[in-house]
């Protein structure tokens, strides 16, 4: 595969987007001496790579986790993709994950760092992830969440996606909800509920989608769809010329803020294979949100309102992205009225979420196999073989994710 690195053609990726002239914000000159403290190291090429390959900067931002930081570092050290850094951004850790961090970058100094906010603030994930860009020095910007894993060809699969097409600011892919590395978390009465979960991007695979379409369709679908943050590769110049992530959102909606920006701005691209696991759990961020009662009931509808001052800032003026916004926040600004309205597509909705998941547990193996026993079937039997580099790669994940993995 070649990873020639190309010269970007089309002048939206230089900072002329669709809207016009997008300031370029050099985080790296506005955070780098102020606000963060890293380990230093040598000035080369991480790991040896090849020249013509494009270095990847990965960025891990974390807030304690210690029980689960190791394999998701594992999972970049175990990329097929050989040209990558590794930034550890530390959210204000007070568990082992900041020594677990530290540890990592001690023993690879030359494509592992670790950083912080100065006295180890907390900011948010927001301004953790601004602080990682500042940092890197990569062609394209990976990110990946401290409690999430990737498959081995998950960088491999994006660059040469996004060498193939140099119109694209970012690509995408399906995310796995990943519940079943905990058995105990399992319903014990309806345990299809406690299965993984692919995220449907809901869009065509490998095929520029071009503004400000995907603006209108998560809009219309109220975000359902929308990618996961650990699925995505970013070309850097495009994410530093709409300014990164908005510091203002230091939890939920962080990734859907930036989302927005970028599908007003940029054309991006879909790959239709699922590349990384994110891992359900009730210490996550989004779990212990909704835990305070921040779920999305009340973060939405704030979100929406920045949505709305964006979109004026930007002097939007399509009549299809205002009528979606519209639409959607007439959801929470009247939300018993919207409920009259909707009730059956509400039913129908929870119906098909329900059944789907339960057609899953249904059809995994050792169900589908006892099904057929019941019956007085034999059992089916699937022979194959895997490519032992493939395997070998794969053996460096934990157990848990290697059978998902070659499933």
């Amino acid at each position: 595969m070649n990873f020639r690195q190309k010269r970007l053609r089309d002048p939206r990726l230089r900072g002329q987007g669709p809207l016009g002239s997008l300031r370029s914000i050099d985080l790296g000159a506005r955070e780098r001496p102020e606000q963060m403290t890293e380990t230093s190291f040598p000035n080369v090429l991480p790991g040896g790579g090849q020249p013509e390959a494009p270095l990847v900067s990965c960025i891990v931002i974390f807030l304690n986790g210690e029980d689960h930081i190791a394999q998701a570092i594992e999972s970049v050290r175990a990329q097929s993709y050989p040209n990558w850094e590794l930034i550890l951004v530390d959210d204000g850790s007070s568990d082992g994950a900041s020594g677990i961090a530290r540890d990592y970058a001690t023993r690879e100094p030359h494509r592992i760092r670790y950083a912080e906010h100065p006295g180890h603030e907390n900011r948010g994930m927001s301004a953790s992830r601004n602080a990682g860009i500042a940092l890197a020095r990569g062609d394209y910007v990976a990110l990946l969440d401290a409690d999430d894993i990737w498959l081995p060809e998950r960088l491999e699969r994006h660059v040469a996606v996004m060498e193939a097409h140099p119109q694209a600011a970012m690509s995408m892919s399906p995310t796995l909800y990943w519940s079943s590395w905990n058995r105990r978390s399992q319903s014990r009465f309806r345990p299809w509920r406690s299965m993984d979960l692919r995220n449907d991007l809901g869009v065509p695979p490998l095929v520029l989608l071009e503004p400000p379409d995907l603006v209108i369709q998560y809009l219309e679908s109220h975000g359902a769809g929308v990618p996961g943050i650990c699925s995505l590769l970013i070309r850097r110049g495009p994410l530093l010329a709409i300014g990164g992530f908005e510091d203002q959102f230091r939890t939920l909606y962080e990734d859907q803020a930036f989302y927005f920006k970028i599908f007003l701005a940029y054309p991006v691209i879909a790959i239709d294979e699922v590349l990384d696991f994110y891992r359900q759990h009730d210490n996550s961020a989004c779990a212990q949100a909704a835990a305070a009662g921040g779920g999305d009931a009340v973060a939405r509808p704030g979100f929406l309102s920045w949505l709305e001052g964006y979109f004026q800032r930007m002097q939007v003026s399509d009549p299809r992205i205002w009528q979606a916004l519209r639409d959607e926040q007439e959801r929470f600004d009247n939300p018993a009225a919207y409920a009259r309205q909707n009730i059956a597509n509400a039913i129908v909705d929870q119906w098909n979420a329900e059944t789907r998941q339960f057609v899953i547990w249904a059809c995994r193996p050792a169900n589908y196999q006892r099904l057929r026993r019941m019956f007085g079937l034999q059992e089916f039997k699937v022979l194959y073989t895997e490519n032992p580099a493939a395997m070998e790669r794969r053996s460096r994940l934990p157990d848990s994710a290697q059978a998902r993995a070659k499933g």
